[in-house]
């Protein structure tokens, strides 16, 4: 039966990306080159709850599945459980942009007959193609690199990151402030050394508010809160705290309606790029030659030249290995401001 269906069938393909939310809309170009190469191609992806949420609705896919891997699928049990699943879906060729041991396993375990990751993968012989990952290359254009062994990204194609569109934030979200231009501020990182210092944040809400008279909005996850209270109790101007205080849904929504988002290297950096909104993204332990710089146009990046300790890691550490966190301490607010007035000029 199965193969009865392959051979009638179009081909069934699989995108896997289950690590983080910027990682995951980081590979939406790649989506988009898959659908222009096999345009009669039944195209599924498989992220995370949060990260299949984000993408769920984007053009061009089939279906969006759900590895549930660190809750309802977690541990061996989970991936024998989903990888049936996957099996039993016939698909021909899987396209893994995530690198760790248990994705290529689970691929692996569902039998799928052509699977293709990076050469750098935790486990690169349970693939059958292994695609080189050049370190300074953007993460864009290094999943693109996983179509080689299926003829390549077609020329000519959109590379912009895309989401589908969100809901147009109401008063719910806003607060019923009418002051333009709004300023989404998002102060958190999973990372404790990518999070810009918090004075410097609340220095740069003080100075939008009054000389551009910017609504200012802080903006993060449940994790993000104690980052955004310090924000809040530092500056002096009015901000509207929404940290921990929204779901996945209006966290897009709320950041969909801003003039300007400035943020740490994470991923509301290509969450803004994706929506279309110029972002200014601080680089402090991570530097924009590992390939996670802003993609797109309207974009700025403030960091610290010049220190030789930069990067320290692929995505930074719980705290300074040299012990002076110069690479945050020594980014200067008026440098972040200048970026902010470039991007709210060029948006008038």
């Amino acid at each position: 039966m199965a193969d009865e269906r392959r051979s009638t069938a179009r081909p069934r393909i699989l995108v896997v990306q289950t690590a983080f939310l910027g990682d995951v809309v980081l590979a939406t170009p790649l989506l988009k080159a898959l659908r222009a190469r096999f345009p009669e191609a039944f195209l599924a992806f498989m992220g995370t709850p949060a990260g299949t949420e984000l993408v769920r609705g984007l053009s061009g896919v089939d279906e969006f599945m759900v590895y549930d891997k660190r809750g309802a699928e977690r541990g061996m049990a989970g991936l024998r459980k989903k990888a049936r699943e996957l099996k039993a879906m016939n698909f021909e060729f899987a396209v893994s942009a995530h690198r760790s041991a248990r994705t290529a396993a689970l691929l692996y375990l569902a039998g799928i007959e052509r699977r293709i990751g990076f050469a750098t993968s935790a486990v690169p012989w349970l693939y059958h193609d292994r695609v080189p990952r050049h370190p300074r290359d953007h993460e864009v254009l290094r999943n693109l690199g996983l179509l080689g062994p299926l003829g390549g990204a077609p020329e000519g194609l959109d590379l912009a990151l895309g989401l589908p569109r969100p809901a147009a934030a109401g008063p719910d979200l806003l607060g019923g402030n009418g002051a333009r231009p709004r300023v989404g501020i998002c102060p958190g990182s999973v990372w404790a050394t990518k999070r810009w210092m918090a004075e410097g944040f609340a220095r740069v809400a003080d100075v939008l508010s009054d000389e551009a008279h910017a609504g200012i909005y802080l903006i993060g996850a449940a994790q993000d809160e104690e980052a955004a209270r310090a924000v809040a109790g530092m500056a002096r101007s009015r901000v509207h705290n929404m940290a921990g205080r929204t779901s996945l849904g209006q966290w897009l929504r709320l950041v969909a309606a801003m003039d300007l988002v400035i943020t740490n290297d994470s991923s509301p950096t290509h969450i803004a790029c994706a929506l279309q909104v110029p972002v200014v993204t601080v680089f402090g332990p991570t530097a924009t030659d590992q390939g996670f710089s802003p993609w797109g146009n309207s974009s700025r990046v403030v960091e610290t030249a010049g220190l030789n300790c930069r990067p320290c890691g692929e995505h930074g550490a719980r705290r300074c290995p040299e012990g002076h966190f110069k690479c945050m301490s020594m980014v200067r607010p008026d440098d972040v401001l200048a970026a902010a007035r470039e991007l709210l000029a060029e948006k008038k």
